[in-house]
């Protein structure tokens, strides 16, 4: 029963991909040569060069029959279905017990089967069973995962299929899952460092906010009854609170406005490869989001080369996990200059955007055959100095935004206090 449960789960993406694929299914059921039976779905051009298919893998077919595929699922299931992924956790969790499973020396379909029973999260199990039915099929491992590009980037696709040409795929999940920890780690550990300092920048909104809206207006009443020459601050914030009191909605509309229309904007390649031009050269920020980026991109490229993927196909990957244009941009002019005979050093450093430390350690890692570990090495130097910027960068905004709310809060208390001072001046 619980067999026909899963099968009815996957009837939906079968059949949207059996109308994309030109070659048609076959369920078959076969006798391998060891005795062992084997069932599963393979394409094929047609029933009779299906079975050769499946006597040149040594398996004797019992019963092959076209794949018949129907699917029971509404629209919304279907829409949901494609919109599943794993999340990073699931992602380096599911790594972690992979690698673990094929290093015991248990096969690759035995061992995603293990996992997907094992977990009690429905949509990673839908997961894990579209790629174990695709794996069955005849697929190889990094092919199969590629049916699910939401869950395994091409990164994760490019070390896979470099692993199973190098047979050391147990070896390369296992240092696959410590760098998906690590960088899951190191995202978290920013993420904690700017929480309180955003946490802060609301409250301080809110109250002034409260203040403007709430508190002044019912003082500005006092003072128009009495009629008194007002100081200029306190006119300036009576003025500026009956402008956010009355334009308050339109001043909301505004932003959301331009947040939208700015998000739009910055899809434009021009416009989004100048907005992220002005972000590394932004003092401190820029040296951030750029210790970030290249230990990202060298950390992918350390993979990449470990499990002897190309350069070329490496440099591609590793493209792809840079979420900033500028630094993607020059990656392609140093794929230009490799495939023109450059070495992968010099064409790196002739972008001028990573940092001459990368540049020096890829420079020794290709003259002494280690370029792996030079990788590895700079990637590493690179999260030493994004932590500490991290760190330094919330330690040095946590007094400036007090001082700031300290400042407006006294700017308003003054305010209201300046003229109440001068009229019990006057009464005496």
């Amino acid at each position: 029963m619980l067999g026909r449960r899963r099968n009815k789960r996957f009837c939906a993406s079968l059949a949207t991909r059996y109308l994309i694929n030109a070659m048609p299914r076959f369920h078959f059921e076969a006798v391998s040569y060891s005795g062992t039976t084997e069932k599963g779905i393979l394409e094929s051009d047609s029933l009779q060069s299906a079975r050769q298919l499946l006597l040149s893998k040594q398996l004797v077919p019992i019963s092959l029959s076209p794949y018949q595929e129907h699917s029971k699922k509404s629209i919304w299931q279907q829409i949901t279905f494609s919109k599943q992924r794993l999340s990073q956790d699931e992602l380096a969790f599911f790594t972690k017990q992979f690698a673990l499973l094929i290093r015991s020396g248990i096969p690759i379909d035995q061992a995603l089967a293990i996992l997907s029973e094992e977990t009690t999260s429905s949509h990673v199990q839908d997961i894990l069973e579209g790629v174990l039915d695709e794996l069955r099929s005849g697929m190889p491992l990094s092919k199969a995962i590629s049916t699910q590009p939401k869950s395994f980037d091409t990164l994760y696709q490019g070390i896979v299929a470099g692993a199973e040409q190098s047979g050391k795929l147990g070896l390369v999940l296992q240092e696959l899952s410590l760098f998906l920890d690590k960088r899951q780690a190191l995202r978290q550990q920013i993420t904690n460092a700017l929480v309180y300092p955003a946490l802060l920048i609301s409250i301080s909104i809110m109250v002034v906010i409260f203040l403007m809206t709430s508190v002044v207006p019912q003082i500005a009443r006092v003072f128009a009854s009495s009629k008194q020459q007002l100081p200029f601050l306190t006119r300036f914030i009576l003025g500026l609170s009956e402008f956010l009191t009355t334009w308050g909605w339109l001043l909301l509309v505004i932003l959301l406005l331009t947040s939208f229309c700015a998000h739009f904007l910055i899809k434009n390649e021009r416009i989004r490869k100048s907005f992220d031009g002005l972000c590394l050269n932004l003092p401190m920020i820029g040296h951030l989001i750029r210790s970030f980026e290249v230990a990202r991109f060298a950390n992918s490229m350390s993979m990449m080369i470990a499990a002897n993927v190309p350069i070329l196909d490496a440099l591609q990957s590793a493209r792809q996990t840079l979420s900033n244009v500028v630094l993607q941009f020059a990656i392609v002019d140093t794929e230009k200059r490799v495939r023109e005979g450059t070495s992968f050093s010099r064409a790196l450093g002739m972008t001028g955007v990573f940092p001459s430390l990368l540049i020096h350690l890829i420079r020794a890692g290709e003259s002494s055959g280690q370029l792996a570990q030079m990788l590895k090495y700079g990637a590493q130097n690179a999260e030493l100095d994004a932590q500490q910027k991290t760190k330094m960068i919330s330690t040095l905004l946590e007094p400036i935004l007090i001082l700031l709310m300290g400042v407006i809060v006294l700017a308003i208390v003054l305010a209201v206090m300046e003229p109440i001072l001068e009229m019990n001046s006057g009464i005496r």
